[in-house]
């Protein structure tokens, strides 16, 4: 039990971190919502969701590289490591951004009818600056610095919803929303770089940066992978689907990932040590009983969200938006799914390579892009969210399959069987709103039964992690 309240403890200052970003991103869509139209509001999730893949190429997975080659090695081999893979980032950042500058430029006849090209503009530049905050951001948490962890990506997050709600009041629209947010992430990659120079100096190894390139790669690979499973739908429901159809089904879609806060406090602790604990003696168990708690909470926020989203939506946002609530329970299916899937993709990690990431990721990538191909244009937004749910499908079994044979950890099967059987069956029981404190009740006994059931099946054993000294 000593062991348990170490590992709350630690992470403690993670979870404050979601809520304070993540929870304040999900705070402005009601002030979104009121100062954007439908159309508008779809024309931004548009930009974004190109925004996100640029993001993806520009940082190169750099929060993973620097895990694998800082996390099992000593003090001075993991700042030399880290000082060549913020060299590589930086000079990445600042090439293929200035060649995809290039790239709209010359594109802007051929889009310019689908999408406003100088938002898109800023909103790449937004994603050069955006890169280079990861990389950093990735170090602290690596040493086990999560104050100070907290202190800057609060600070971002703060500071953007401040002028994100300057711009829209000032009437500048979605393109002041982008504007504002390309502003803060260059003031605070400005910051975290000079920081990053202090600790571990920046500085440019071709050694070191090829074998993070060989690795790289495939995890670079498995995250556009990830971004066709997440938000690539939207390319082809933009021609489909009126503006305002896109934007009901990006609102559901936001809203639905708060299923996934509920992971993030585990994920941003246990991501970064993982295969480290793996690797000692009685990793595999310890890793299993990690593992179930991890689920527990992912099958906790899963009831909180289906049954308190919709309400909410119905009071805090304009009618217009409303039919967003007919899409939530699917969209929460689908993040739950992606979140299981982290929770037993270890296996595809341990190797020198991370091909066996790629390989499943693309799998479920090339299904659910075949389905958007062949289902969007005639089902529109349902033929999308089927593509999507079988693209994820394919990759959880891929993941269980492979960790069966590469990573033989002894889960807690019947127990995580018992948890996701009760959180399916708590999200789907609909209360009237007259009835309000009885569905409160439900919810509430429901996680406490999650979390009785977690604890008995770990014994109360969980990881107390161990501080690291720069």
């Amino acid at each position: 039990m000593n062991d348990f309240r170490a590992a709350l403890t630690w992470l403690i200052p993670y979870a404050a971190s979601v809520v304070l970003t993540k929870g304040v991103a999900l705070v402005t869509i009601p002030l979104l919502t009121r100062h954007l139209t439908p159309a508008d509001y779809g024309s931004l999730e548009l930009v974004s969701s190109v925004i996100e893949i640029a993001a993806l190429i520009l940082s190169f997975s750099a929060a993973d590289l620097l895990f694998r080659f800082t996390g099992t090695s000593n003090v001075t081999e993991a700042h030399r490591n880290a000082a060549a893979i913020a060299g590589g980032a930086l000079s990445l950042s600042i090439i293929v951004g200035g060649l995809l500058q290039i790239s709209v430029l010359f594109s802007r006849p051929l889009i310019e009818d689908f999408v406003d090209v100088d938002m898109l503009s800023i909103g790449i530049l937004c994603a050069s600056f955006s890169a280079l905050i990861e990389l950093p951001l990735a170090w602290l948490r690596s040493r086990g610095s999560a104050r100070i962890f907290l202190f800057y990506v609060s600070a971002r997050a703060l500071v953007q919803t401040a002028v994100m709600a300057l711009t829209l009041t000032q009437g500048y629209g979605a393109f002041g929303v982008i504007v504002g947010n390309a502003a803060v992430d260059a003031i605070f990659s400005s910051i975290l770089l000079l920081r990053q120079y202090k600790e571990t100096g920046i500085r440019f190894d071709t050694n070191i940066l090829a074998r993070a390139a060989r690795y790289g790669w495939p995890l670079l690979g498995g995250a556009i992978a990830m971004f066709i499973l997440g938000n690539c739908d939207r390319w082809f429901l933009a021609g489909v689907v009126s503006k305002e159809a896109l934007a009901h089904y990006a609102l559901a879609a936001k809203l639905a990932t708060i299923v996934a806060l509920s992971m993030q406090p585990f994920g941003l602790w246990w991501n970064a040590r993982r295969m480290r604990i793996l690797m000692e003696p009685g990793g595999y168990q310890t890793s299993a009983n990690a593992i179930t708690w991890g689920f527990a909470c992912l099958s906790i926020g899963t009831i909180w969200v289906a049954t308190g989203v919709p309400p909410l939506i119905r009071i805090a946002l304009p009618e217009a938006y409303h039919p967003a609530i007919e899409l939530m329970p699917w969209l929460i299916l689908i993040v739950a799914m992606n979140e299981t899937s982290s929770l037993f993709n270890v296996s595809a990690y341990l190797g020198k390579s991370a091909a066996p990431a790629l390989v499943i990721n693309g799998c479920g990538a090339a299904i659910a892009l075949a389905g958007y191909i062949l289902l969007a244009p005639a089902w529109g937004v349902s033929g999308a969210i089927a593509a999507t749910i079988a693209g994820h499908s394919v990759r959880l079994l891929a993941y269980v399959l492979h960790g069966a044979r590469h990573a033989p950890i002894p889960y807690n099967w019947t127990t995580m069987i018992i948890i996701g059987l009760i959180a399916l069956y708590a999200s789907q029981t609909n209360f009237s709103q007259k009835e309000l404190p009885l569905q409160v009740l439900f919810v509430f006994l429901s996680s406490i039964s999650i979390v009785a059931i977690a604890i008995r099946a770990s014994r109360g054993r969980m990881i107390a992690p161990q501080l690291e000294t720069a």
